[in-house]
């Protein structure tokens, strides 16, 4: 894979990289940290392990001006995508699909030959994305695993579609997958100790992504949302995203979008698979552990933000979520 990284006003090329491009076969596993640039534009840091078949991909980054970001792939990958903070929209230049990621949020895509710019603007939060390849060899290992799910998307793939995507709205990150993130990013054990937990792990993720699909596709015909009221829903979950700090309570929401609560709550509740404000715990929590780690926040400063009047009953929540205690991921 190339990506190419121009300046969007003077169209000069300020950062240009290859990276790997094959990994089937590979008997260790490798890891590579680059940091694209850190200057004036702002940074871009990632964080890529390589085993045989699968290939992992943490980038965090924060834009200081606008740029302009090519990717071109030769390959045919899967891939596991979750947006965990920020947000970011992705132009498929070779394809119709655009895609465009809020906070909180996963899908799964094929693609192949892929070639997509990412613009960004100035951010004034980070944004953080972990993604999990899987090549076409590693992948076939699941075509007879009897999943209605998977193989229905394989048949998508067959129609000669250059893009799919496992599910045509983005699904958001339960508690159960910020764990498993958060383990695979703490993951301290070397070589085939290490390759084990981490493809344990991911193959995990990969099952409560196909679950969680098959869970929204099961919801009885009744209980089927109109059009316009998954738009609503949608909407209230982006209102949500843009005003953590200070969020509307539900009667507030329900208005802005034009719906009643009950609507809204049903409709939230069958969309994304957790409530409003279990939404927007998820949301908070997530800022709370970049406030600590990259802002170097007090726990009692994260806590309050968080909604939180006593320390301790936060410390349970953060341990909940992410396995680890705020003071201990702080000094760890």
């Amino acid at each position: 894979m190339r990506i190419t990284i121009n300046d969007s006003d003077l169209d000069e090329i300020i950062f240009e990289k290859d990276f790997h491009a094959a990994y089937d076969g590979l008997t260790d596993i490798v890891e590579q940290e680059t940091q694209l640039f850190d200057n004036k534009i702002g940074y871009t840091d990632i964080s890529e392990i390589w085993f045989d078949g699968v290939h992992t991909l943490r980038r965090r980054s924060q834009l200081n001006q606008e740029v302009c970001l090519v990717a071109k792939s030769d390959l045919s990958v899967f891939e596991m995508h979750f947006s965990l903070t920020g947000s970011a929209e992705v132009e498929s230049l070779n394809s119709k699909f655009d895609y465009s990621f809020g906070p909180q949020q996963h899908n799964f895509f094929y693609s192949s030959n892929f070639e997509g710019k990412f613009r960004g603007g100035k951010q004034e939060k980070p944004n953080e994305v972990f993604e999990i390849h899987f090549t076409e060899n590693y992948f076939n290992r699941f075509v007879d695993s009897e999943s209605k799910t998977i193989d229905k998307f394989l048949k998508q793939i067959d129609k000669q579609e250059i893009s799919n995507c496992l599910s045509p709205h983005h699904m958001p990150i339960t508690a159960q997958m910020n764990l498993i993130l958060s383990q695979i990013n703490q993951c301290q054990r070397k070589g085939v100790l290490k390759r084990l937990y981490l493809e344990s792990k991911i193959l995990e993720l990969f099952m409560l992504q196909i679950e969680q699909f098959e869970s929204i596709q099961l919801t009885p015909t009744s209980e089927k949302l109109k059009k316009e009221d998954v738009e609503k829903i949608y909407y209230a979950k982006k209102l949500l995203e843009q005003n953590i700090s200070e969020p509307y309570s539900l009667l507030e929401l329900a208005h802005k979008v034009g719906l009643n609560d009950f609507k809204l709550k049903k409709g939230f509740k069958i969309l994304f698979g957790t409530t409003v404000f279990g939404y927007l715990h998820e949301i908070r929590m997530q800022q709370s552990k970049r406030m600590l780690l990259e802002e170097n926040k007090p726990v009692k400063e994260v806590a309050a933000y968080c909604g939180y009047q006593y320390v301790q009953h936060f410390t349970t929540a953060f341990k909940n979520k992410f396995g680890i205690t705020p003071g201990k991921l702080v000094h760890s």
